[in-house]
Order: structure tokens, then sequence, then C-alpha cells
């Protein structure tokens, strides 16, 4: 009796650590988000401590574009970042409308930068001259479709590739100088998951630059809210 209570004991324990390795937790409950929303609403250092694990900064590379920083937001971070966003005339109550309508996502953010070697002005190509085309062009808006984004999980001991099911962009305008016009600058790119479709495990983000350069950063599921 005693070997199959042992054997149904480590049964029941395995089939747990599969699901904790399999599923990621979704469906925040009512208190969930409404501590989000109070942790928002506080702006403050313990604020900006607790997104601080959300987003990995890059320093600027010798050549090429900077991509500046990757962020991924869990849905309960997405509530706490939304919270803090709107100060005036927000109430928990709204906040829990907006999570039940928008559901479990997971929000990657990509800043792009321009830099000195990387910048709006490219030159363009021998064959582009040829046709009558100067030998200097401004980027496009959509420049980022220009870099590969991979997102994947590993699972059986390989990487599982996931499929963002929203993907947009955000232009990046500079400053402009006395007297001058604003100027494009970079972009941010969003790509948008279902959180039914990835497991709580660490999810790996790697951007690939056109010049060859690669971004990579983790954010493990399991650590973070």
């Amino acid at each position: 009796m005693k070997h199959i209570n042992m054997r149904a004991a480590f049964l029941a324990l395995a089939f747990l650590v599969f699901v904790n390795a399999q599923a990621y937790d979704t469906g925040l409950p009512s208190h969930a988000i409404r501590e989000a929303y109070f942790l928002g609403q506080r702006n403050d250092g313990k604020t900006a401590a607790f997104l601080s694990q959300y987003v990995q900064p890059f320093p600027l590379p010798k050549s090429g574009p900077h991509v500046s920083e990757i962020e991924m937001l869990t849905p309960y971070a997405q509530a706490v970042q939304l919270s803090m966003r709107r100060t005036t005339g927000y109430s928990a109550q709204q906040a829990e409308e907006e999570y039940r309508k928008q559901g479990d996502t997971l929000r990657v953010r990509v800043q792009i930068r321009f830099t000195p070697t990387y910048g709006l002005q490219a030159a363009v190509s021998s064959s582009q001259k040829a046709t009558g085309n100067s030998g200097i062009q401004l980027r496009a808006e959509d420049f980022w479709r220009d870099f590969t984004f991979r997102l994947t999980q590993q699972q059986d001991g390989e990487e599982r590739p996931l499929e963002p099911f929203d993907v947009w962009s955000e232009a990046i305008y500079l400053r402009p100088g006395h007297g001058g016009s604003s100027a494009l600058g970079g972009a941010e790119v969003w790509l948008l998951l279902d959180a039914v479709d990835v497991t709580s495990v660490p999810v790996k983000i790697e951007v690939l630059t056109p010049d060859g350069h690669r971004f990579t950063v983790e954010f493990n599921l399991s650590k973070l809210r």
C-alpha cells in the first residue's frame, strides 16, 4: 500500500511540474487587477522598480542601428502601466473593465533608434542610381520591416517559435531645433502574443538588424507577475 501511495504522490508531483512548465497563468482575479491598479496609481519608485523587471536596455553599438530596449509586459504588468498613465478620473472598476475587454496578452515592444552610422539618410544601391535616383534617400517610417524579430521558448529540448497575432509600429520623431522641423529618429515596434500560446518558461526575444547585429534577451515568465 505504501508503494502505491508513493507512486501516486510521485505521479501527482510530476503532473504539477508538467502543468507548471506547460501552462501560463491567465485570467487575473479581481483582487490582482486592483493590486496592479493601485501600484500604477502610486507612480513612484516602487512602481518604477516593478516595471524595470520587464525591460532590457542595450548600449549603443559601434555601428549600425541601435535596438535601445526590448520590453515584454505580462497582463499584470500591462494593468500596472496603464494605471500609471491614467491617473486622472481612472478607477479600479475601469481598470478591471479594460482588462476583461483586452484579454490575456503578452506585449513585446522593441525600440529602434537611428545612429550616426544608420541614420535617416541612406545610400541607395548602384542599380537605383542607374535608374536616375540620387545617391541618397530618406528612410521610410516602415524601415523596421528590414529587421527580423524572433520569439521562442524551449520545449522538449528544442526552440519553439512563437507567432505574434498582431504587429504594428509607431514612428519616433526627434524634437525640432529652433525654427526647424521634426525628423524621423527611429520606431517602436509592438508584437502581440496570445497568453494561451505560451508556457511559463523563459521567452527568448531576438532582433536581427539589417547589418547582421543581434540583440537578445530572455524574460522568465515563471518569475514575472
